[in-house]
């Protein structure tokens, strides 16, 4: 590591949070050249300081589910405008790009990892995905591109750009997914029972938004993940289980890594704090795939989250328009959620500030938990030699989620009036402020294009990008 400069460019006063929740107090936290070099009581010699004292300096947060273009109506500025004003400061973004664009080959990736370079605010990794035939050695391929990891489900939600793999597809997938080291990550509902407890519904006339949760039940979950679960034992792959809704999905996680198999698991902030009783108020804006569960599903999750049985917390952003929401009949709406501007402000005011989880577990379920499942090597973290990624956030300052305020396209939020506890005051990617007080300061094209170092398949290009 090479030795910290006499004068550095930026230096900032504040509470540092390191990777196990301990808060260094009244610190300076010194940054040169977009890197974290140093950490200290002394004011450094530095040519810009920033005074935040009083207030937490947390890691930047790594926001590992996203879908910046699930909408045509969203894009890769408004996504990445909204995660600098929520504090996140790195993205991983889902490969089903509308309006009919999946990641497949190394060529698509390198052109959205371009439009990520003149587009994004913050930095972005990227998932690729398999089509449902065909060689598999696009798997390879995208690797060597910089694919942080690679999405598949067991439900079709469109057959080009969303498609469902078979269960022999899948196998036979996890089997060059491993060979490459990185993750495989899994929409995990059983096709079959949803498909035919929707029919029952829809025979029935049931258009009322509970229908939605009651047609996609907890069984159809938990049995896909445990059929995925076995092809990962099965194959050695790295399995991370997308968006976990029940307990019983964790359950089998963590049994399954008891018994050496390589898993990880996340849920979403709206599953945390969301039950299935906001479809009858917020009827479409209320789904998702999978549903909202049960209040007692939502309860059992914090104390799995505190207890390292859930790995981290996404935010799944997939926001649509209003009217393609609102639209009378639960089984015609689109699903999905705005979510990467609320995830660490929410999690913060209804895990810590209430108890449930410590601030560990927050760094680790924003910050270090994503990075390190997606090798994403200088982030997640306030430590020398990281990405100078940090988020100032005051702890205490109270306030409401507007949808008016905020900078998601669509607007509109599922937590629209929610009282919160802990705010973004200023946001910095790199050692650049692109977020400060309420307003963005930087502009599109800061975001790079992240690649993951870890895998037999990346080590070469890791050297070479040093």
């Amino acid at each position: 590591m090479r030795e910290a400069p006499s004068e550095v460019d930026l230096a900032i006063f504040g509470n540092i949070v390191n990777a196990n929740g301990d808060v260094l107090k009244d610190a300076w936290l010194s940054v040169h050249e977009g890197k974290i070099v140093g950490i200290s009581l002394g004011k450094p010699s530095a040519r810009a300081t920033h005074d935040a004292a009083g207030r937490l300096l947390l890691p930047g947060f790594v926001d590992a589910h996203v879908h910046m273009r699930s909408s045509v109506d969203e894009g890769i500025t408004a996504t990445t405008y909204a995660a600098a004003a929520g504090g996140v400061t790195t993205v991983i973004d889902m490969p089903f790009d509308a309006p009919d664009r999946p990641v497949l080959t190394a060529a698509d990736l390198m052109q959205k990892a371009s439009d990520v370079a003149n587009e994004a605010l913050v930095d972005v990794a990227l998932y690729a995905t398999i089509a449902p035939r065909g060689d598999l050695a696009s798997i390879r391929e995208l690797a060597h591109a910089g694919a942080a990891g690679f999405k598949v489900s067991t439900l079709e939600v469109d057959p080009r750009r969303f498609p469902r793999l078979t269960d022999d597809r899948l196998v036979e997938a996890f089997q060059e997914i491993a060979r490459t080291g990185l993750p495989v990550a899994a929409h995990q509902e059983n096709q079959e029972i949803v498909d035919g407890w929707q029919r029952r519904f829809g025979a029935s006339g049931g258009t009322d938004p509970l229908t939605h949760a009651l047609s996609r039940p907890p069984v159809a979950e938990a049995e896909a993940a445990g059929r995925l679960l076995e092809f990962a034992y099965w194959t050695g792959a790295r399995l991370h289980m997308v968006h976990g809704t029940i307990p019983r999905t964790f359950h089998l996680i963590n049994w399954n890594r008891d018994l050496g198999v390589n898993a990880t698991g996340e849920t979403c902030i709206h599953y945390l704090l969301l039950n299935q009783e906001a479809l009858r108020s917020l009827g479409g804006r209320a789904k998702c795939n999978p549903p909202l569960r049960t209040s007692e599903d939502c309860a059992s999750l914090w104390p799995m989250l505190e207890a390292g049985e859930i790995d981290f917390v996404t935010s799944d952003h997939s926001p649509y328009p209003l009217n393609r929401k609102d639209t009378g009949d639960i089984f015609t709406a689109h699903a999905g959620l705005p979510g990467v501007e609320t995830l660490g402000p929410l999690l913060y005011s209804e895990g810590v500030s209430k108890g449930l989880i410590s601030m560990k577990t927050f760094v680790r379920a924003l910050a270090s938990g994503p990075a390190r499942t997606f090798g994403l090597a200088h982030k997640g973290g306030i430590q020398v030699g990281l990405d100078a990624d940090i988020v100032i956030f005051d702890p205490a300052e109270e306030w409401s989620v507007s949808a008016a305020h905020m900078q998601t396209k669509v607007g509109w939020s599922p937590f629209e009036g929610m009282q919160v506890t802990g705010k973004v005051k200023s946001t910095y990617v790199r050692g650049k402020r692109v977020f400060h007080e309420g307003q963005l300061v930087g502009d599109p094209g800061h975001g790079r294009f992240v690649r993951p170092s870890a895998g037999p398949e990346r080590k070469a290009d890791v050297e070479e990008s040093r």
